[in-house]
């Protein structure tokens, strides 16, 4: 299965997202993009930080811009805040029925996963657990679903 994670500007949560979920469904094939992407964009430490805390050493990693092939190959496509979701699914709805708020997905709830970028300490910290809470019920939903 081919899983594409999809937020701002592909250097925080849709980073994080795809490096937490490879380990756990290392058979199948993860990636993100950004709307917004540059390749001119880093990752910031303290992404980079939270994911060693985490038992992962993050790839060297260039900011990625979607593009309509990156849809047509993703089996599943998550979204981060619902108003992505409605520009990408407004433009491309013939992929629609593979389109997913990340947070509806995992839990059933219509609810944006904020964008941590700007925030520090305690509140970057809670806003990545809740992203590695939903990335977690993702790969348990996937799991008990193949």
């Amino acid at each position: 299965m081919k899983i594409l994670f999809i937020c701002h500007a592909n250097i925080c949560r849709s980073f994080m997202a795809q490096e937490l979920l490879r380990p756990l469904l290392p058979d199948d094939t993860v990636f993100s993009r950004g709307l917004y992407a540059d390749a001119s964009y880093r990752v910031p430490a303290k992404v980079t930080d939270f994911l060693q805390k985490n038992g992962i050493v993050p790839p060297p990693h260039t900011s990625t811009q979607l593009a309509k092939a990156d849809l047509e190959q993703a089996d599943l496509i998550f979204f981060m805040e619902q108003a992505h979701l409605d520009k990408i699914s407004d433009r491309y709805a013939q992929y629609l029925d593979k389109m997913w708020l990340l947070n509806d997905y995992a839990f059933g709830r219509e609810e944006d996963l904020e964008d941590p970028i700007s925030l520090s300490g305690r509140a970057f910290e809670k806003s990545a657990e809740r992203l590695k809470k939903a990335v977690a019920a993702v790969a348990e939903k996937l799991q008990a679903n193949a």
